[in-house]
């Protein structure tokens, strides 16, 4: 997974996506529900980056202005931890909390 701790870092994932499906997830160190969400993506990105899917984290205490800008420049309510599905520029999918899974990102993946 690519850090993603500035808005340039951001705004080149975006921009990236309309070439590439880009996942961007909102990690926070300081919950126990994130710690569980991060390591279903380690699995999503060991299995998925290979293929060719971009996947940024957002690290929301450390850089939560990268984090706010996130929400609001793809227009999604922030919640923390959160998956962003990206593809042609645009957010294709997203969840939160206890829904970040291994299956249903590779079900969205797939699609």
């Amino acid at each position: 997974m690519e850090a993603v701790t500035t808005m340039e870092a951001l705004e080149s994932l975006i921009e990236r996506s309309k070439e590439q499906t880009v996942i961007l997830f909102k990690h926070s160190t300081r919950c126990p529900i994130s710690a569980h969400a991060d390591e279903e993506m380690v699995k999503v990105a060991e299995d998925f980056e290979p293929q060719g899917i971009a996947i940024g984290r957002i690290l929301v205490v450390e850089n939560r202005d990268v984090s706010l800008a996130c929400a609001d420049m793809l227009g999604i309510q922030h919640e923390s931890p959160q998956v962003i599905v990206l593809r042609d520029g645009e957010p294709a999918w997203n969840e939160s909390h206890h829904a970040i899974r291994y299956d249903k990102l590779e079900s969205v993946l797939g699609q």
